[in-house]
């Protein structure tokens, strides 16, 4: 007995958002998560003419991965010797992911997976999966 869930559109909302340094250390990017779509914007300046001082800038979509859950929250950190933000992702039940870009692949790999276990509210214990 095995159910099948299939999403017909993707989520097209934004529920949370931060800025990292997710591609390269030296610039910003915003990254978004709706549901579990995940999208990183880079601000890329729109000059009309060469003479702008101050170019308007415009949000171009980068990248997007489908992720499989819906993401409860999101934070950026910088792992001790890392030259881009790590992204912490939490899910339902008690899960976290800490996922990273890679360069090579243009994707994203994951560098741990965390599950805590709650008993009648408490923190009892916690293993990396």
């Amino acid at each position: 007995m095995f159910s099948l869930v299939r999403t017909s559109h993707p989520a097209t909302g934004v529920e949370h958002s931060i800025y990292a340094s997710f591609f390269r250390s030296n610039e910003q990017n915003l990254v978004v998560a709706g549901a579990n779509i995940l999208k990183v914007f880079q601000l890329v300046p729109e000059t009309v003419n060469k003479k702008d001082v101050n170019p308007r800038l415009k949000l171009e979509c980068m990248a997007q991965w489908q992720l499989h859950g819906w993401v409860q929250s999101i934070a950026a950190v910088r792992l001790l010797g890392a030259d881009r933000d790590t992204l912490l992702l939490t899910f339902k039940d008690a899960k976290l992911s800490l996922v990273e870009y890679c360069p090579d692949t243009h994707d994203l790999i994951t560098i741990s997976l965390h599950h805590f276990e709650v008993i009648k509210g408490n923190f009892t214990s916690w293993e990396i999966v």
